[in-house]
């Protein structure tokens, strides 16, 4: 099948039509893991996001890779045989002692998921969110808004909210008056 008629099973896995193999499947991964019973970010819209349409969206997610695994040919030393049950294991997996601006940003895009994704989800302007990560504490908003910024970008991360809010937190007072 022509990657022209594919793109529909491309956008349902947030991807670009030159997409590899390996790009499929873990946005795959990423798209199950985000849509999962268990989803921290999907815990927040619970109303607005009822059960019925989170399994709607998960067939959808199914019926796009089925569809794309079988327009790949299979690598002999690589066999596709079954959907991945988590993210590539090439990416490393983070260790974190504390949360701050640049570790968030590595678990965002070690995640995959674009800046403009995490401030569509939370309704953040881009700007904010790349202060939080810049660590730019003289433009950030006051402590308690920022700590409610940062709780919902960590659910949205899969991350301990009042962990990251915290560890982030104890910094932010020294610098913010400097």
């Amino acid at each position: 099948m022509p990657r022209e008629e594919l793109k529909k099973y491309f956008d349902i896995l947030e991807l670009e039509p030159d997409s590899s193999l390996h790009d499929v499947q873990n946005a795959y991964a990423r798209l199950k893991k985000l849509y999962s019973e268990d989803s921290v970010a999907l815990a927040a819209l619970a109303d607005e996001f009822p059960e019925k349409r989170r399994k709607r969206v998960l067939r959808q997610i199914d019926e796009a890779y089925a569809k794309l695994q079988g327009a790949f040919e299979p690598e002999p030393s690589n066999p596709v045989s079954s959907p991945p049950t988590e993210v590539s294991p090439v990416k490393k997996r983070l260790v974190v002692e504390r949360y701050s601006g640049p570790v968030l940003r590595e678990v965002r895009e070690s995640s995959g998921i674009k800046p403009e994704e995490i401030c569509r989800r939370l309704k953040l302007r881009l700007e904010l969110l790349k202060n939080i990560e810049d660590e730019k504490f003289d433009v950030l908003p006051e402590a308690p808004y920022l700590k409610g910024h940062l709780k919902n970008l960590a659910a949205c991360l899969g991350l301990n909210p009042d962990r990251v809010a915290g560890d982030y937190l104890k910094r932010f007072p020294e610098r913010k008056s400097k």
